[in-house]
């Protein structure tokens, strides 16, 4: 009896346990995680500033430099006369990896008309990037376009209501946690088995109109709040190349203008993320005006680079005058000099020597030749005897 009791009891205890981590696996999904840099109930809004004036609009970010690919759009002003089109109804694909943003799709404006941006997916430029959507306003009679763009916080984007966690105040789809982005699967399509930072937080006012643009007639009648004016102070950087890319191709494509009769545009959401140059979220820049101008701190490098210039003793001309040297050098012309001296004349003078030589035994031969030779008549002397003989 023993061992089919506690067999019994220990197949009571692991249900019961499998239970409590079931449970408190529930539970965990549905408290916010654990917040290091940020609150995902606060949407992601800056500090309040009480001392900010909320009747003014923040300021735009700064224009793009001549170094920046940047759309006409943000570069230049751009107004019209008629408001856009209320924003169409669509459904956001799953989030793609990891920090990645969802930037939500918007009316945009060309000689021809509005036509529609798609929604998509965007891998975060840096460490702690939070998209402010694009927005319009009406002011002196006409609907003006205020471009969005990158920030540590989520301003003032004119109150409208993109959905997906733009409720018109801040961002409540993802914010940033210990570097990685955390996705709130409440309002955002979230594949677990592919991303695994995820919460559960229920996001107040998440339903809203369909209005595209703030004040005028039927807009949006939304002023910054404290918050908001207080993300003004922030840095700001204007999209990136891809993101400009992927607003031309929506221009250029006559099914993404806006159709009377509200004809919804051909594509309301790109079904892949936008591609960009950059794999993974750079570090967060330290400066403001670091994430400004990171094409001016490149060419500053390659002024750097030129201390490559300092290996200047490399470019050899040294060694080229050095090798000048050794063919001018008359080096060899000397040696020339130096073989007609030992051919000089003076040489054969020894040659003259053996000559006083030869002269020396010539001067003691005819000494001992006229010895003999007197020697000689003295013999013919008796000749003259006999002839004395002769005559006698």
């Amino acid at each position: 009896m023993l061992p089919r009791f506690s067999i019994v009891t220990c197949l009571i205890l692991a249900v019961a346990l499998a239970g409590c981590n079931k449970s408190q696996d529930q539970a965990a999904q549905n408290q916010p995680a654990d917040v290091s840099n940020g609150d995902p109930a606060n949407g992601n809004l800056a500090a309040a500033d009480q001392s900010g004036d909320q009747s003014a609009v923040p300021p735009e970010p700064a224009p793009a430099t001549p170094d920046d690919a940047q759309d006409a759009s943000y570069q230049q002003p751009i107004q019209a006369s008629q408001p856009p089109p209320p924003l169409p109804v669509y459904s956001q694909p799953p989030a793609p990896g990891d920090n990645y943003i969802w930037t939500p799709g918007y009316w945009s404006y060309a000689n021809a008309g509005y036509y529609w941006v798609p929604g998509a997916w965007i891998l975060a430029p840096y460490v702690g990037a939070l998209w402010t959507p694009p927005w319009w306003g009406f002011d002196d009679g006409y609907y003006h376009w205020h471009s969005g763009y990158w920030g540590q916080h989520i301003g003032y984007y004119g109150g409208i209501n993109y959905g997906f966690g733009y409720t018109g105040r801040g961002y409540y789809g993802a914010y940033w946690n210990n570097g990685a982005v955390y996705y709130n699967r409440t309002v955002t399509n979230v594949n677990v088995s592919i991303v695994h930072n995820v919460y559960n937080y229920n996001v107040p006012n998440n339903q809203g109109s369909r209005v595209s643009f703030n004040g005028g007639r039927g807009g949006i009648d939304a002023r910054p709040t404290a918050q908001e004016l207080a993300a003004a102070r922030d840095s700001r950087t204007l999209p990136g190349k891809a993101q400009v890319e992927h607003a031309r191709e929506a221009s250029s494509n006559r099914a993404q203008f806006a159709a009377p009769g509200g004809r919804a545009p051909a594509a309301l959401v790109a079904p892949r993320p936008i591609a960009t140059e950059y794999h993974a979220p750079a570090a967060r820049p330290p400066v403001a005006a670091a994430i400004r101008t990171p094409a001016h701190s490149v060419p500053e490098r390659p002024a750097e680079t030129p201390r490559a210039p300092e290996i200047r003793p490399v470019p050899q001309p040294a060694r080229q005058p050095e090798q000048v040297q050794h063919p001018a050098a008359p080096a060899r012309p000397e040696v020339r000099r130096e073989e007609p001296r030992p051919a000089a004349p003076p040489r054969p003078e020894p040659q003259a020597r053996p000559q006083p030589r030869s002269a020396a035994p010539s001067r003691p031969e005819p000494q001992a030749h006229p010895q003999p030779r007197p020697a000689v008549p003295p013999r013919p002397a008796p000749k003259p005897k006999e002839e004395e003989h002769k005559e006698h």
